[in-house]
């Protein structure tokens, strides 16, 4: 039965019965016929009645973080048992708020292809509450995310921290407050800060939501606006476009993890790695 729940977790993480039965060498009926024997142990319905992608059922979804725990308590036997042995390599996904994403991650992730050629770093931008949630459910093994965390089942450690500065066209002659603000989606790591920001400056101005930090920038580059950003996403030729007020506010990136995950050694070392490198 491990062995079906495995299958199972190949199916999701390969979005697909085709690719996971190429991955596993398998023929596509014997995985369905293994999902099928899992429905009928657990007496429940694993996938929704869709033909064109993977979608778990509640139980489904259940079914697939026991198979996640499996694995998970798999590699730490083989760790245990190969502890000598282990090397930085393989999969490592990391989940990265918009702004550190867009802006320190490429150096970072540089770093460590470099040194870890063998690891296969995967990167997905999502915002904060995204993050947490991946976390929890073991799609992401790692979280950067821009805004403190208060969640009993997340381990969150400082990692950096950037300042928020009030970004304008050089054209703008107008009160502020006259003007669109352009802020981040609910849920976003700066979002938290942009609300706070314009209620202490007294801002009234109309929000508008868009979930892209650079499209953000590039409207207010073309008089549409203002913003409230971080001073790593403004670049040099930026400048020649816009004016920056210091807003006097540092805000700390974090690093987070689930609590419950096991920790390998690979893990260890590429969450060591991360801490002590220097952001710029």
């Amino acid at each position: 039965m491990e062995d079906k729940l495995k299958i199972l977790k190949v199916i999701v993480e390969e979005d697909g019965f085709t690719k996971a039965a190429e991955k596993l060498f398998k023929s596509q009926p014997s995985i369905s016929r293994d999902i099928k024997t899992l429905e009928e142990k657990y007496q429940i319905k694993i996938f929704e009645n869709t033909r064109k992608q993977i979608i778990l059922t509640e139980e489904g979804r259940e079914l697939y973080n026991y198979a996640c725990q499996l694995a998970i308590l798999d590699e730490q036997l083989y760790t245990k048992i190969n502890q000598h042995k282990e090397e930085v390599k393989g999969k490592f996904v990391i989940g990265t708020s918009h702004t550190f994403g867009q802006s320190m991650l490429l150096d970072l992730t540089i770093h460590l292809q470099t040194k870890y050629p063998k690891l296969n770093i995967h990167i997905y931008v999502y915002n904060s509450a995204d993050i947490l949630s991946r976390l929890k459910d073991y799609s992401i093994d790692l979280g950067i995310i821009e805004k403190p965390v208060i969640d009993d089942k997340i381990s969150s450690e400082v990692l950096t921290r950037d300042k928020l500065l009030l970004v304008k066209n050089k054209k703008i002659n107008e009160n502020v407050n006259d003007m669109r603000c352009y802020v981040r989606e609910t849920g976003s790591g700066i979002r938290y800060y942009q609300d706070m920001l314009l209620q202490q400056l007294n801002l009234t101005s109309r929000k508008v939501v868009i979930n892209d930090n650079q499209l953000i920038l590039e409207l207010v580059k073309q008089n549409m606006g203002y913003t409230i950003l971080s001073n790593f996403s403004i670049k040099s030729f930026d400048e020649e476009f816009i004016t920056t007020t210091d807003l006097d506010l540092y805000r700390n990136f974090f690093i987070v993890s689930n609590k419950a995950r096991y920790k390998t050694n690979k893990y260890n070392t590429i969450i060591d790695e991360i801490k002590s490198y220097n952001f710029r």
